[in-house]
């Protein structure tokens, strides 16, 4: 595992070796600045994973005036995540550097627990949103159910899926699978793997990252001094995948000279490594995978027919997540079990209403989503409970019913059931909760937020939102 690399910037000797030693005792790498000048330069010089920023750096000075114009460089320039600390507890402080860009504020002196815990939520964070704007990598599993896992074959859909992948496994019949993106394919190719009688590996190749002239190379192998990088031989997927299966993703993405050169060795089950004269057998099962229309690419000819019907001897559909409703509370409840086991969190729960929103969005994303989208609620909640406006939908008109978090609609008078409330708008009536939860506590931020169940950010937001 990695070590994450934080820099802390503080003027205070004392600050920085207290901070450092808490850190460094969780496994952290440490980086040390006294000045903004030197975090730039450390900053440029250093793969840093998360910046630990004070917000002043002049004698009886309060306006974090030069924090925030570090922020707005960094922000600028696509700095890691950044935390904001300051001495003066100031709420406007903390919500203009929230807005420029800091990911979370705590005051000095800190909580030794919530700063530690808040370390680690920024960086898991950090990792969930690298993830997301990475191309997906198709060696590794996606964080879909395992094959041991009850929940994959929860709904009726994916129940008669298992049925029919059951019958075909013990066969070496090529199955292509169809469906769209983040619906598990990779994890359905596993699975007919480990449920077949072959006894190699599964070999996963993503066909559309493989560039035209390394093709041969990385699917046939090469010999030393084949070609210039060619420094040692090398075997190809096929032969990694001796005895065992060859999963071909984004296989419409295939260029024509490729599929031909495909196309030989299914038929023959032979092929040479590039730069050799012997011809090698291929002996692996070939399971396919796409969410290409290949009848129309097969019409504007950018496919070969005879290629696609040697694929497609078992062709099944992966259904998507809105199609097996079934299934979304029970993978959303594992996730949640999986991410909070693997970050170390308190495993929340989620309300009936969020259920709701759940099981009427339409996951564009799938069941790749629904994980990323629990991951960031685990990390996030405080409460124990995860909330309707926790959960991160792209848009309010992906779901079959109202945004709560979003709508101004008007709060319906009571008074007939006794309760004597008048009519308001939802904006109101937030901005009533938030003055009685900061005169209740006397102005205490963090109090308030935990007297509305909302996080610190989010209070901040709305302490900025109403001009508090």
């Amino acid at each position: 595992m990695t070590v994450k690399t934080i820099l802390i910037v503080d003027d205070k000797g004392d600050v920085r070796i207290s901070l450092k030693f808490l850190l460094k005792n969780h496994g952290y790498r440490i980086l040390e600045a006294e000045n903004l000048a030197t975090a730039k330069d450390l900053l440029s010089q250093n793969n840093i994973d998360l910046v630990l920023l004070d917000m002043n750096y002049e004698f009886d000075t309060t306006s974090g005036e030069e924090g925030l114009n570090f922020l707005r460089d960094q922000t600028s320039n696509a700095s890691p995540p950044i935390i904001a600390m300051t001495a003066w507890s100031s709420v406007n402080l903390a919500v203009e550097a929230m807005q420029l860009g800091a990911k979370d504020f705590f005051a000095k002196p800190w909580d030794n627990h919530a700063v530690v815990m808040m370390v680690k939520k920024q960086l898991a964070l950090a990792d969930i949103a690298r993830q997301q704007s990475a191309p997906s990598k198709p060696h590794q599993l996606s964080d879909s159910p395992s094959k041991h896992n009850p929940l994959l074959w929860h709904s009726n859909e994916m129940q008669q899926l298992r049925k029919q992948l059951m019958r075909i496994a013990k066969t070496d019949a090529t199955v292509f699978l169809r469906g769209e993106n983040g619906t598990g394919k990779s994890c359905i190719a596993q699975f007919i793997h480990h449920a077949s009688l072959r006894k190699g590996q599964c070999i996963n190749v993503n066909v559309g990252a493989i560039t035209e002239t390394l093709f041969e190379s990385e699917l046939f192998g090469h010999k030393k001094g084949a070609f210039t990088d060619a420094k040692q031989d090398r075997i190809g997927r096929f032969e990694a995948a001796n005895n065992g299966t060859l999963f071909l993703d984004e296989i419409g993405t295939l260029a024509l000279a490729q599929q031909a050169k495909l196309l030989r060795v299914l038929e023959s089950n032979e092929f040479e490594r590039v730069g050799d004269n012997h011809t090698y057998k291929a002996n692996c099962r070939i399971i396919c995978a796409s969410n290409a229309d290949f009848e129309t690419l097969i019409d504007q000819g950018a496919f070969r027919t005879d290629l696609y019907f040697r694929l497609n001897t078992i062709e099944l559909e992966v259904p998507a997540l809105r199609n097996r409703v079934d299934d979304i509370i029970p993978l959303a409840e594992y996730f949640i079990k999986q991410h909070s086991e693997k970050y170390q969190l308190p495993q929340p729960i989620l309300t009936q209403d969020a259920q709701t929103h759940l099981c009427h969005y339409s996951w564009p994303g799938n069941v790749r989503e629904l994980s990323h989208m629990m991951a960031r609620a685990v990390l996030m909640n405080d409460s124990g409970i995860i909330e309707t406006h926790e959960l991160a939908f792209k848009s309010s008109k992906n779901t079959g019913i109202k945004d709560v978090n979003n709508q101004n609609s008007v709060i319906q008078s009571e008074q007939n059931n006794g309760t004597g409330l008048s009519i308001m708008t939802l904006e109101e009536a937030e901005k009533k909760l938030l003055k009685m939860a900061m005169s209740q506590t006397k102005n205490n931020v963090e109090d308030a937020a935990a007297l509305l169940g909302i996080s610190k950010s989010a209070i901040y937001r709305r302490l900025e939102k109403f001009n508090f």
